[in-house]
């Protein structure tokens, strides 16, 4: 989950971030810590999960009324997580059987393959550039700067950021978490840097940063090291939306080409206009180096989008059409 990406290592060997669905759908037992059994992980039923009822779930929960809120937990552990992974430590003691190499195995392959059929779209230098293509750049720059916050928010950019960064140490990533709200990167990122003094990278999508990017006055009143990123598709998903009910723009669709840079400018930031990965990499390296307030904008190909957890599936569907 994105809340504990760093307390293991993304790139650990018994990290199965990358073999996420194998694990879910395969596993015999599943150990809550610090998760719920919410929206984030299909309320624990579902195709996510492999057969129905094939699983036992252990739950270490602080709050009891949350045991058995979705599926049932086979052994409900109240209590906070020091105490309690405290305690099962200590009743397991020293010698505790190493996994069944072929689960372990099983796992190791699925996860190297993924990450094999993705490292050619994080490679590209497409212009105007994809998701994958200025991810993986960013990915890289993370990569070599371990100890900066990473704040991200969106619908596809952070979905995707989620899935491609890697994160190398524990509370290091700040994002929407459960609800999935939008507007709290800016907010987020000069908390960051005031609490912790560290150099911040927020990835934004366009619309997420649309509901407090004015906040990008105060990054620049406290001179504060945050380098912004706005992934700028022209709107909501794709931008590539067609109001039907009249001439005007539709409610997805953003000003076409708009220049999110030149807002920072105003204030005595830096802004840069990136069109490649190339661009992103050197500007976002500068941007880091300097610790001056830096606002990227991204330009993104509108139609390298998708819809954010296929959330459309949801709508209600016509009878009538149907026949």
């Amino acid at each position: 989950m994105s809340m504990a990406k760093g307390l293991l290592p993304d790139t650990h060997p018994q990290c199965a971030g990358a073999a996420r669905s194998t694990v879910l759908k395969d596993s015999d037992v599943v150990m809550l810590i610090g998760a719920r059994l919410n929206w984030l992980l299909s309320h624990g039923k579902g195709k996510a999960w492999g057969e129905p009822h094939s699983k036992k779930f252990i739950q270490v929960d602080i709050e009891p009324k949350e045991m058995d809120s979705n599926v049932e937990i086979a052994a409900p552990v109240v209590g906070d997580i020091g105490s309690s992974v405290n305690a099962l430590l200590e009743a397991m003691g020293a010698k505790w059987p190493a996994p069944p190499a072929d689960w372990v195995n099983a796992i190791k392959s699925k996860r190297e393959e993924n990450i094999a059929k993705m490292a050619p779209r994080l490679m590209n230098n497409n212009s105007p550039m994809d998701y994958h293509g200025a991810l993986g750049v960013l990915r890289t720059i993370v990569k070599e700067r371990p100890d900066a916050i990473l704040v991200n928010e969106g619908a596809n950019a952070l979905d995707l950021t989620r899935g491609i960064i890697d994160m190398y140490q524990p509370r290091k990533r700040l994002d929407v978490g459960t609800w999935g709200v939008m507007g709290i990167g800016m907010g987020y990122a000069i908390g960051a840097s005031i609490e912790t003094g560290k150099p911040v990278l927020a990835i934004e999508g366009d619309s997420a940063f649309g509901f407090s990017g004015m906040e990008i006055e105060t990054i620049c009143r406290y001179n504060l090291p945050v380098c912004v990123v706005i992934f700028n598709n022209d709107g909501i998903y794709r931008g590539t939306d067609v109001n039907r009910g009249g001439s005007d723009p539709a409610t997805t669709v953003f000003v076409k080409g708009a220049r999110y840079d030149k807002m920072i400018e105003a204030f005595g930031g830096v802004g840069v206009n990136a069109t490649t990965p190339d661009e992103l990499k050197r500007a976002v390296n500068a941007a880091m180096d300097s610790g001056k307030p830096t606002l990227i904008n991204a330009a993104i190909d509108p139609a390298a989008g998708s819809e954010s957890g296929r959330i459309g599936n949801l709508n209600p569907q016509s009878v009538l059409r149907k026949k």
